[in-house]
């Protein structure tokens, strides 16, 4: 899965344009640039990711978690697509890609600045149990900044009677909010190509035996789908905090001999390996992203 020498010289051209538009973009903000040169962009680079942290979710959730939107250095942009209402849904998720123009790369990192949001700061929200934290993560300058809020989407517009919330919390919880809209609602224009789906050149499979998983409704059509690579119940490694699970990276020659499976395969298909059944969690790997 090697990219075309075409798609990398239209790669490298626009990374010296967004490189170009994001220094003169922080200097129309009233930040100075860096004083030295800039260090060659890496495209695997995320410069905004938008996460979910904590909050109560079922077995084996956390483990296919990804992030709501992330976007690259190179100006890729690669978000969660629309799921089909189907039970037992599909194993893989529905990842897409595009790529944002270096103008529009740059006017959200102005955006970004303006609205202070590189900082560290965390806006919590009383009276929500079990919510998870939305955090965006930004990485400019040679810097990473984390700015959280609790129960983002739970609270709505924040605003409740006998809620103690003070006015910088519900501003900045605000801020977040329409910061993380404008990433994810930016406009056609400002893409330089089509939504595509995302394909991964690796992927974390999480495999544990059926008996980890009681799930009474399962589909009496599913059949056994056989396993192509090595023991499912040895290779890799233990799983953290899920007993009986473990994790391998999947890649190269073996991703080609595994993914058209998985893509025909549901969340409740059954992986047979040696002697043994497996249910998998499965996640791909996004750009700059390593390990289980």
């Amino acid at each position: 899965m090697t990219s075309s020498t075409p798609r990398l010289a239209r790669r490298a051209a626009l990374l010296f344009l967004i490189v170009v538009a994001v220094s003169a973009c922080s200097g129309a903000a009233g930040v100075s640039p860096p004083s030295t040169s800039p260090d060659p962009v890496d495209p695997d680079r995320p410069l905004f990711t938008v996460t979910y942290e904590g909050g109560l979710m079922p077995p084996g959730a956390r483990l296919r978690q990804l992030p709501q939107i992330v976007v690259y250095a190179d100006g890729r942009v690669i978000t969660q697509g629309p799921q089909v209402d189907l039970y037992p849904g599909p194993l893989m998720p529905n990842l897409q890609e595009r790529t944002l123009s270096a103008d529009a790369l740059a006017r959200l990192v102005k955006l970004a600045r303006d609205r202070g949001l590189l900082q560290n700061v965390r806006y919590d929200f009383p009276g929500i149990a079990d919510a998870p934290d939305t955090v965006l993560t930004i990485a400019l300058d040679g810097q990473t900044y984390r700015v959280a809020a609790y129960a983002l989407n739970e609270a709505g517009p924040d605003a409740r009677p006998g809620i103690p919330v003070d006015q910088a919390t519900l501003d900045g919880r605000a801020t977040l909010r329409e910061f993380i809209d404008a990433l994810i609602g930016a406009a056609d224009g400002d893409f330089i190509d089509q939504p595509h789906p995302y394909v991964p050149t690796a992927l974390l499979v999480h495999a544990g035996n059926v008996a980890l998983f009681p799930l009474p409704d399962v589909p009496v059509d599913q059949p056994l789908i056989g396993w192509p690579l090595g023991d499912l119940g040895t290779t890799g490694v233990a799983v953290a905090g899920q007993p009986g699970m473990r994790c391998q990276v999947v890649q190269g020659d073996s991703l080609d001999k595994v993914l058209p499976l998985l893509l025909n395969a549901n969340e409740l298909s059954s992986f047979g390996s040696g002697e043994t059944a497996y249910r998998l969690v499965v996640r791909p790997l996004l750009p700059g992203e390593t390990g289980c």
